[in-house]
This record gives structure tokens, sequence and C-alpha cells, in this order.
């Protein structure tokens, strides 16, 4: 429901998160830590040892938001048990010789590559110079145009199906009888944010449908609310919650953002050699040509 009108983040609910935990386990292959680091073996499945540093980078890999769950208790014990049963049932695939299947051979292959890859490109990162103050501002100066934030506003909606309903909620609204975020809750039909009293967060031009985007900027104070609003989705009725004008960042606040990008254009550009070195010669161009599939009924 209202698709263009935000990109909201979801609550993470602990099953949710369990869910997570197993894919990203699923996904990645066993922690190879450095010789000189001490392992902490915390458990044995099989012939296999699960380390402390497993759990750790497990959780690593976790989103930025979810990274303050490396202090929890429950967390981490959710993610050995996801250690465990992939080690056992990992362990029985390969006890029935699955891994010479030719298929999968070729997905561990890509598995292998993808995480050396990982490793190579942070290997050579390591080794990269730090971007001269001279550098960033050099950078800077050219794309100031790249940090310039636009105006944003945030704000909160109800959409009902009918004008009629929106006139009557309006109603309400003008005489303080019941405030926006429980009729929200009560009459919206957008599933995606009435939970949180229709809140759509900050959004700048161009993220919503234009006749809701045209009312929405054009209210001028903070609790302002406009008249029932038509889109393609229903009547909406639109409340200001603050207001951002245009910026344009400063030198010192896009350094970090112009360190990571001058870093990763050193990387991309050594990266591309190294491919180039690899004189990599097309056998059979043709063969990737898509095979021709005819219709089921064609005779």
């Amino acid at each position: 429901m209202l698709a263009k009108l935000t990109a909201m983040k979801a609550k993470i609910t602990y099953l949710s998160l369990c869910s997570l935990l197993f894919a990203s386990c699923q996904q990645s292959q066993d922690v190879q830590v450095a010789n000189h680091i001490q392992q902490t073996p915390i458990a044995q499945v099989g012939t296999q040892t699960i380390y402390k540093e497993d759990v750790d980078a497990e959780l690593r890999d976790l989103p930025n938001h979810l990274q303050y769950l490396s202090q929890n208790n429950n967390a981490r014990q959710q993610i050995l048990k996801t250690l465990i049963r992939r080690s056992a049932l990992s362990q029985q695939a390969f006890a029935l010789g699955l891994d010479q299947d030719t298929l999968v051979h070729r997905r561990i292959n890509r598995s292998r590559d993808s995480i050396m890859i990982e490793a190579l490109r942070d290997w050579k990162l390591s080794q990269l110079p730090t971007p001269t103050p001279k550098e960033i501002q050099a950078y800077y100066e050219k794309h100031i145009s790249h940090f310039t934030i636009p105006e944003q506003i945030h704000a909160r909606h109800i959409l009902v199906r009918q004008k009629s309903e929106a006139l009557a909620i309006l109603k309400k609204l003008n005489r303080k009888k019941d405030d926006f975020a429980s009729l929200a809750a009560l009459h919206s039909i957008d599933d995606s944010n009435k939970s949180r009293g229709g809140d759509l967060n900050w959004f700048p031009h161009g993220m919503m449908v234009p006749s809701f985007e045209k009312v929405a900027f054009a209210l001028k104070n903070i609790g302002d609310v406009s008249k029932p609003v038509k889109t393609q989705y229903g009547w909406h009725i639109i409340e200001l919650l603050g207001k951002r004008p245009a910026y344009t960042q400063t030198l010192d606040e896009a350094k970090d953002e112009i360190l990571q990008i001058l870093r990763q254009q050193v990387l991309d550009t050594w990266m591309d050699g190294l491919v180039k070195d690899s004189q990599a010669n097309i056998i059979d161009n043709d063969s990737l040509e898509p095979t021709l599939q005819l219709p089921i009924n064609q005779p």
C-alpha cells in the first residue's frame, strides 16, 4: 500500500532475528582465524570444532543496527545453535559424497571464490595509504554537488478509501476530539505505517506521488493539517511534523565518505588491472546465447 510513499525500517522481532542469523550462517563458510590469534573452542560437532571466534564473526556480519547483539547472550546462544546445526548437516552431506556432484562442486567453488575475493579486498585496503587532506579537499570541490542534501519534510498521514471518511476524520482533528496518531492507527488503510500513527519519516521531493507531495510540501507550519488529498491509493489527510531546508555538507561532514570513495577508486583500479593481466580468453561466445524456448502448445 502506497509503495512510493516511504521506505521505513521495520521492527526486528526475535523470531525474524533467528531467521536472519540462520540465513547468514547458511551462506558463510567456516571462519579461518590467523595462527597468531588464540582460538577458544566452545563446541565439538563430529570431527569439527566450533570456536568463540566463529560466533564473533557471524555477529560482525549482521547489519549495523543489530551490532548491539554482540553483547546479548541469547543472540550468541542462537548463533551457536545455528553453527552446530550447520556443521552437523554439512558433515552428513560430505559423508554422503554430495560434494562430488558436479553442480554442487561448482557452487562450492563459487562460494570459495567469493570468500577469497573478500579476503583479497580487505588485504589490499589494509595496504593502501590514507588519502591526504589535499586529495580529500580536491575531490570535495570537484564533486560538491554530490554533497548537497535536498529539502526534506517530516510528515504523517491517514489514508482512507472515501472522501466522506476523510472529511469525518478531519472534523475530529479540527475539534481536537482525537489525536492524529490514534486516528491513523484506527482508520488508516496504509498498513506500512498505521501502527506508527501514520508516520512517514523524513523525505525529499520525488519520493511521493505528485498530488500527495504537492500538498505535503505546501504545508508551512509544524502541526498544519491538510484538507483531504486524492491519489490513486485513496484519500489522505497529511500533518506536517518538521521541515529541513536544503543544505550542502561541509568538508568536515563529508570527509569520511570521501575517504571511502577515494580508497574504493584505488581498489577498483587495482582489481581491474588484475583482471586485465589475467589475459582471460573467451573460448566460445556463441554458446552464451540463450536457448530458444518454444511455446508448449506449438506444433
